[in-house]
């Protein structure tokens, strides 16, 4: 059950390089629509992102009946790469999903994704299931990181079962992937999960840990080598999508940060980044400057964060 009480939803994005560039905060409300893209069945619901409808019946059988697709993107494309140095970000990502069942009679649905690519357009079509990524079969045109939350068991792209975990690169076909229920970790019970992705390009590793609760859980559940630094190009987009294929469920998206920097020391956690609303943040009198593309093609330290209070 979804209190009523109000709240405020925060989605916290900082994209930081170094200290060679001023500052930037932008404050916006996710209402607007200004500063999130939102395709297919996305939506602003009850203060968080609800990238698929909720659903009165059961999608057939059939596979020409499923159900929709959502999407969520933050609206201008983010810096991965430095031309000039050749030098590929490092990432951390931490965000707070639930997945809800829409009729206990119905199947779960396909399940939610982080992803960054360079055109949210080349992931396909708004019809269909595997987490709204194209399908195996399909060729993109366009490269894709995701990390996946998988909902449904389909063996034929290797899934371990239908509630795991899976870290993909240009495929549904997972290069890494673990079973959570195991772990303790439900993802269709409908309760709120917090995951942490972090991305280092120095070590070319990256580590996925998820909680029921806001507190980072000291080991992570998945951990896969893997370069990035062939694949992100100058400028990505980052966001989230989501697909019911013949299920029906409610994903949801709340709490996003989201943050890029060039390195860190061996012995310095990116979760000491987490501590406090901010990192590195700005005097007020920086707020006043636009957010537009161009800003993020030359700033190389931003911030901006996101709220909406009702």
């Amino acid at each position: 059950m979804h209190s009523s009480r109000p709240f405020l939803f925060w989605v916290l994005f900082f994209f930081v390089f170094n200290l060679s560039f001023p500052s930037l905060s932008v404050p916006f409300l996710p209402a607007t629509n200004n500063n999130l893209t939102l395709l297919g069945d996305a939506s602003i619901t009850n203060n968080s992102i609800s990238l698929t409808q909720e659903l009165t019946t059961c999608p057939s059988s059939s596979p020409s009946a499923s159900s929709g697709v959502g999407r969520a993107f933050y609206a201008y494309p983010i810096r991965f790469l430095d031309s000039k140095t050749n030098t590929t970000a490092s990432f951390l990502c931490r965000f707070s999903f639930s997945i809800t069942l829409s009729s206990r009679l119905c199947s779960s649905g396909d399940g939610i994704a982080f992803v960054i690519t360079p055109d949210v357009d080349s992931l396909g079509s708004y019809r269909g299931g595997y987490m709204g990524l194209p399908e195996p079969s399909s060729v993109s045109k366009e490269s894709f990181f995701a990390v996946e939350f998988d909902t449904r068991f389909d063996p034929m792209v290797g899934d371990k079962n239908g509630n795991h975990i899976g870290i993909d690169l240009n495929t549904v076909v997972s290069v890494a992937t673990v079973g959570v229920v195991s772990r303790g970790i439900d993802l269709t019970s409908g309760r709120e999960i917090t995951a942490w992705i972090e991305y280092r390009d120095a070590v070319k590793m990256i580590w996925v840990w998820v909680a029921y609760s806001s507190t980072r859980p000291p080991t992570p559940l998945l951990v896969a080598q893997i370069d990035l630094s062939n694949e992100f190009k100058e400028f990505m987009h980052v966001g989230f999508s989501a697909a019911n294929g013949q299920g029906a469920s409610i994903h949801r998206v709340a709490n996003w940060r989201f943050k890029t920097f060039r390195s860190l020391p061996p012995g310095i956690p990116a979760n000491a980044f987490e501590k406090g609303d901010c990192f590195m943040c700005s005097s007020p009198e920086d707020s006043s400057t636009q957010s537009s593309p161009e800003n993020h093609s030359h700033e190389s330290k931003v911030e901006m964060p996101l709220g909406l209070e009702v």
